[in-house]
């Protein structure tokens, strides 16, 4: 039996997650490739991995609810395992709240995927 994992990650462009380092030439003046204004901003993503690596990839827009999750899922997950995995793999997840909430719960269980504890 194979093991699908997801999981979201958002970076925040002002602290803590400000990335500030990068490869440069010693021999020229560093650079200054951005600059933080009104909260600096952020990115979500969100990504699988599976029994044959690197499963989905997607940029995740606005703040992450179930229903938003199950979108996710929908589009991303679903359709490579159904066409890869077939029905022999468990999908494992955090305990994150959209992750256990009772309407994604209710999706995995429509589509009878098989959710490790």
């Amino acid at each position: 039996m194979a093991v699908l994992f997801s999981d979201e990650k958002k970076w925040n462009l002002d602290e803590p997650d400000r990335n500030i380092k990068y490869w440069h030439d010693l021999r020229k003046e560093p650079k200054s490739f951005f600059s933080v204004q009104s909260g600096g901003g952020s990115v979500m993503v969100w990504a699988a991995f599976g029994f044959s690596g690197q499963v989905g990839f997607a940029f995740l827009g606005g703040r992450q609810n179930s229903p938003k999750f199950i979108e996710t899922l929908e589009n991303n997950l679903m359709p490579f395992a159904e066409n890869r995995g077939g029905r022999n793999w468990e999908y494992q997840y955090d305990n994150a709240p959209i992750h256990t909430s009772n309407a994604t719960k209710n999706y995995l269980n429509s589509k009878t995927v098989t959710v490790l504890e």
